[in-house]
């Protein structure tokens, strides 16, 4: 009998690790909505890293290549686990939001505060809301647009962590 709950334990455990093995394989490969910024952005801050906010609207074909065949590759790489958080926001949508103050908001009306003209248009903000870099906006070819966000994203990194210096005892 004992060695069965051993057993049975064992088996508990592993399941325990897959479940969690899979709920960390579901967030790589996909950009998420923003549902709340004010979460995001303290994990932001601890990591001294920027959030890239793809600014995209339904039925954007050149939304869809950026999201698609930029972004969500690039979250499939852990070296960006501890470089950039990666959210999108749909200006057509008004499903509502947390905003970087903590306030609720929609998706268009905080893509709206943004000044979002232009879609796809990624936008690099430090863990107070603020633009850490150049946007990139709009999409003439996919085959530089990695190069362009690797240098905003190594921009956004190098400006929070000279702004937001590591306080040592």
């Amino acid at each position: 009998m004992k060695r069965l709950k051993y057993r049975v334990g064992f088996f508990a455990a592993i399941l325990a690790c897959l479940a969690l093995t899979s709920a960390h394989a579901v967030e790589r490969g996909i950009l998420p909505l923003a549902t709340d910024l004010s979460k995001d952005a303290k994990l932001a801050r601890d990591k001294r890293i920027p959030i890239l906010i793809l600014f995209s609207m339904t039925g954007c074909v050149y939304c869809d290549r950026v999201r698609d065949e930029v972004l969500i590759p690039t979250t499939r790489n852990a070296e960006y686990d501890n470089k950039v958080i990666m959210v999108e926001v749909d200006y057509s949508n008004l499903s509502k939001m947390i905003d970087f103050n903590g306030k609720t908001t929609t998706q268009a009306a905080f893509a709206a505060k943004n000044r979002i003209g232009l879609t796809p248009t990624v936008k690099f903000f430090d863990s107070q809301g603020r633009e850490v870099a150049d946007p990139i906006v709009g999409l003439v070819t996919v085959d530089y647009y990695g190069g362009f966000l690797d240098q905003a994203i190594d921009a956004s990194i190098a400006k929070i962590r000279r702004d937001q210096p590591v306080l040592s005892f």
